[in-house]
């Protein structure tokens, strides 16, 4: 007797959360990635609300690493999940996506002085609404993905 076969991503994701993450999102990290090298010096004014004015030469490999990881995340949504159609394999990419966002999101509260400023949504400027709106669309999608929300159980033969 054969296994079963293995829920396929294609027919039991919604169509809105495999367009985000293998089409959206891989473009908005490109995007990223090639403003943090060209700059970033303004990607470090930007996160920290100006707190950070200049850099420090010696640390400039630290954009070199963080584009790095960015690149991972690109290639993983734009190649790797377009050509694996296996739910499970979606999950646990969203599972280690969620965690990345995770550290992301805390290094962002970290950036502007700590949770109990970055909680106060009345002193967000426009690039903490920028960023935020550029990172909730693909963090809901993960977490509904990971959580089972909007997605089919049938498998397809």
């Amino acid at each position: 007797m054969a296994p079963p076969l293995a829920p396929k991503a294609s027919t039991t994701l919604p169509y809105l959360y495999q367009f985000l993450l293998t089409n959206v999102e891989p473009v908005f990290t490109l995007m990223g990635i090639l403003f943090l090298l060209s700059n970033p010096l303004k990607y470090s004014t930007m996160t920290t609300r100006e707190l950070v004015t200049a850099l420090d030469p010696a640390a400039s490999f630290i954009y070199t690493q963080l584009a790095g990881a960015w690149c991972v995340i690109a290639f993983v949504e734009g190649v790797l999940l377009r050509q694996v159609d296996d739910l499970k394999v979606w999950k646990l990419v969203c599972m280690a996506m969620l965690c990345s966002d995770a550290l992301y999101t805390h290094s962002v509260a970290q950036a502007v002085g700590g949770w109990g400023v970055f909680a106060d949504l009345g002193t967000w400027t426009a690039n903490d609404w920028i960023a935020a709106l550029g990172t909730v669309p693909f963090v809901l999608a993960r977490l509904a993905i990971v959580s089972g929300v909007g997605v089919r159980s049938k498998k397809v033969k």
